[in-house]
């Protein structure tokens, strides 16, 4: 076996030299957005027309998978790496998050700036950030039983509504988001309209159906979205919590242990099912080089793979995924350990081979 080369020797532009790759067309991008435009407009219609709920079920799912699939197209063109055009790409982004109800420039602010320029560096990146012990134990009651049921192994989708989206990425204020700016506040008005449209116009075919507002409503828009809540939630939290996986708080310990390649996983899905979600999951080769389209994601990962087998690349079971919920409660940062609620020691991260 060709042996591995230590996390703090790695050297990131060599490594981005080997994702290299010219910015997609116009024409594939194009037709992965209308595709899932299609899928949401398509799930929409069988929930609005269906004779029976069982029936309109599955349009339900459907439109929940759409919603992923177009805020993934929304992340890369925000990433700038879905079309050539930095205009295609802004444009793109913010018809793509609408139905995430996702303010473009938020999630670009906190996102692109905060979470890659800094992933897993606390203080920084606020996404799945453990507490300390110490942390945990002075927050009041209500918030560490909020924290509890976020790490629970069945929190993702309540803690990306209201940690993520409904402080940070929906009409955010200024001590949420350290700044105040008239696009934060003019693309929440943007996906405002949509969310009244796409509410209005639901409405408006339940009473031209003679369906039940509240019911249409639900299927359509509602469970849709709470749904997406919870796969965004599930995929971020498995992308940046795992045994494996250390947290900084000192930057320069954070920045000699390369924590933007090393504190990420790649978590393969049964059934194909991280294909259907865009090669999100492909997430080391990602935060390598974020300009690296969909298209060539796992292409760049399978690189990484066979280079650095250390990386934390797994497959997903009932097993693996209760272990990180089991182990991943709080951290020790000065000591690089994982801890439960009790502060009782679950796992120790090796640094030069953070993600083993």
């Amino acid at each position: 076996m060709q042996a591995s080369t230590p996390a703090n020797t790695w050297n990131r532009k060599a490594l981005l030299c080997s994702f290299e790759t010219s910015r997609t067309q116009i024409l594939l991008p194009a037709m992965v957005l209308l595709l899932d435009i299609g899928l949401f407009s398509a799930g929409t219609a069988v929930v609005l027309l269906a004779d029976s709920v069982l029936l309109k079920l599955p349009g339900t799912l459907v439109v929940t998978s759409a919603i992923v699939r177009l805020f993934l197209v929304g992340h890369d063109a925000c990433h700038g790496s879905f079309f050539s055009s930095a205009r295609l790409n802004a444009v793109c982004g913010r018809i793509a998050f609408l139905p995430s109800m996702t303010a473009f420039s938020l999630w670009e602010m906190g996102h692109n700036t905060a979470h890659h320029g800094f992933n897993n560096l606390k203080g920084r990146d606020q996404v799945w950030a453990p507490y300390s012990k110490a942390e945990f134990d002075a927050l009041p009651g209500y918030r560490r039983a909020l924290e509890r049921r976020y790490r629970s192994g069945l929190g993702w989708g309540a803690y990306y509504l209201y940690e993520m989206w409904w402080k940070k990425l929906f009409f955010a204020s200024k001590k949420e988001v350290g700044s105040s700016r008239r696009k934060y506040k003019l693309d929440s008005l943007l996906v405002t309209a949509f969310a009244a449209a796409w509410v209005g116009g639901v409405v408006y075919a339940a009473a031209a159906t003679e369906q039940s507002v509240a019911l249409l409503v639900t299927l359509a828009v509602i469970v849709p979205f709470l749904l997406w809540n919870g796969v965004i939630g599930f995929v971020v939290y498995l992308h940046h919590t795992n045994p494996g996986i250390a947290w900084f708080q000192n930057r320069q310990e954070w920045q000699r242990n390369r924590a933007y390649l090393t504190s990420t996983a790649c978590v393969r899905f049964p059934w194909g099912l991280d294909r259907l979600m865009h090669n999100i999951m492909e997430h080391n080769a990602h935060h390598l080089n974020p300009g690296i389209p969909m298209f060539s994601l796992r292409a760049a990962q399978q690189v990484l793979r066979d280079k650095f087998p250390e990386l934390c690349d797994y497959r997903i079971t009932r097993r693996t995924y209760m272990d990180v919920v089991q182990r991943c409660k709080l951290y020790d940062f000065a000591n690089h350990q994982w801890l439960d609620f009790d502060g009782r020691v679950t796992a120790r991260v090796t640094l030069a081979n953070a993600a083993a």
